[in-house]
């Protein structure tokens, strides 16, 4: 996938999110009550989505920044280049551990 689409998921994540939050205060303010666990599922989701796009998004921000300020021929830097998709699906690897690690706690926090 192009950093394009990662920047459209991550701004319609983040936009439904506030959308979600204001939608949620004008109900919560006319007296409409709204499961809560719904409430927080829907929210949790929506983080997940803005957690897991902006990784693709600073790991190319901040290559390109360090190409730019001349650090391009540096090995690290050439390294993430020639790797940047494994780079990504390592930290991606990373948060569905510890997601499935804390799976129960969520589960008991949301339900």
């Amino acid at each position: 996938m192009t950093t394009k689409i990662y920047i459209i998921i991550f701004a319609s994540s983040l936009g439904l999110l506030v959308l979600w939050a204001i939608v949620g205060g004008i109900l919560e303010s006319r007296g409409v009550t709204v499961d809560p666990a719904t409430v927080k599922a829907v929210s949790f989701i929506l983080f997940l989505i803005l957690g897991f796009t902006i990784v693709p998004l600073m790991i190319r921000l901040f290559i390109l920044g360090q190409i730019r300020i001349g650090h391009g021929d540096l090995a690290i830097i050439k390294f993430l280049r020639a790797h940047e998709s494994a780079v990504v699906y390592c930290i991606w690897g990373f948060y569905l551990i510890g997601l499935i690690y804390l799976l129960p706690l969520i589960k008991r926090d949301i339900f």
